[in-house]
């Protein structure tokens, strides 16, 4: 029997001729060596498969489709073929800086506790931004809510922490794979963010994530789910309208916002009796995403409300004075 690597990397790529070498040398540059690379190549019809089949590194895995599975069923491909302990995720027109196995390896190693964590990454290409999520695994649950609290392209995870619990992608929750992943991995296992931006996302402007209309749709089902799944004692009644009236409520009004404030007090309450979310991070997180809308509220239509007001702390109300005045 061949000897096992510690990591298994995971790179579907579909026609990225254009940035696939470069990704590929981010990962062989890797402090980090003990790996395999598997490049899961969802029938590309471009020159993608000649140039990861140039590389000529050992540890390169090169998995051709011969039809197209689609993302997440690209994905389980790969999860099936990995002998690491470890699984990492890449994508075939990012990079990853030099040093990102090596640290999130080594916070797993140090904390056995957790069994997944993904790292802070920087956009580049149209765009300029960095994304960091929440280090807390309670906080993770929260965030879970509202949207997908776990960086994809740059998590790693114990194989065997997933396999266990049966955590393999569902194709029919593309374009938001990972996120449904996370929403059913969560209850199982920890998850947690590590600050360092270790990864590098190329934007293009052809991101399914971007481009694709279902993206939202999908969420919505995710995060209905989730609710349902985490509050034993909330109604699927109670959870849709959690998300209309406080995930997605925009705030525009002063009845929106007074739906906010209640549907969230119900949240809370209901929490109070499951514990599934911790209590004190539950309310300051919902209670300052309420305040954000009522001070958008009020600076978009330059107005006073001393109800709305007596919801907001003392730094809102002065940036809302030095604003409108």
């Amino acid at each position: 029997m061949a000897f096992a690597p510690k990591v298994s990397v995971l790179m579907p790529t579909y026609n990225v001729e254009k940035y696939i070498a470069e990704a590929i040398e981010s990962i062989l540059n890797q402090t980090f060596s003990d790996f395999e690379l598997i490049i899961l190549d969802d029938g590309s019809t471009d020159g993608s498969a000649d140039i990861a089949k140039s590389f000529t590194d050992n540890r390169i895995v090169y998995h051709h489709n011969d039809v197209n599975l689609g993302l997440a069923n690209n994905l389980n491909v790969g999860l099936r073929m990995a002998r690491g302990k470890y699984i990492a995720r890449m994508d075939g027109d990012d990079i990853s800086l030099p040093e990102r196995f090596q640290t999130q390896i080594d916070f797993l190693e140090a904390h056995p506790d957790i069994d997944l964590c993904s790292c802070g990454l920087q956009m580049f290409g149209t765009e300029d931004t960095v994304w960091v999520r929440e280090a807390n695994p309670e906080a993770v649950k929260i965030t879970m809510m509202f949207y997908s609290p776990v960086l994809h392209a740059t998590s790693v995870w114990r194989r065997e922490s997933f396999e266990k619990h049966n955590l393999y992608y569902d194709q029919n929750a593309f374009p938001a794979e990972d996120y449904e992943l996370w929403s059913r991995a969560v209850f199982h296992c920890k998850l947690v963010n590590i600050p360092q931006v270790l990864y590098r996302y190329r934007i293009h402007g052809i991101q399914v994530t971007k481009t694709d209309d279902r993206a939202l749709l999908k969420s919505k089902e995710i995060q209905i789910k989730y609710i349902i799944n985490s509050m034993p004692f909330y109604s699927v009644v109670d959870a849709y309208d959690f998300i209309d009236n406080f995930i997605y409520n925009l705030g525009s009004s002063l009845t929106e916002l007074d739906a906010m404030k209640n549907t969230m007090k119900k949240f809370i309450s209901a929490n109070k009796k499951t514990k599934y979310f911790n209590d004190k991070r539950l309310s300051k997180r919902l209670v300052r995403y309420y305040q954000s809308k009522i001070l958008d509220y009020l600076l978009q239509n330059k107005s006073f409300s001393f109800n709305l007001l007596a919801d907001l702390n003392i730094r809102q109300i002065i940036k809302l004075v030095y604003t409108i005045l």
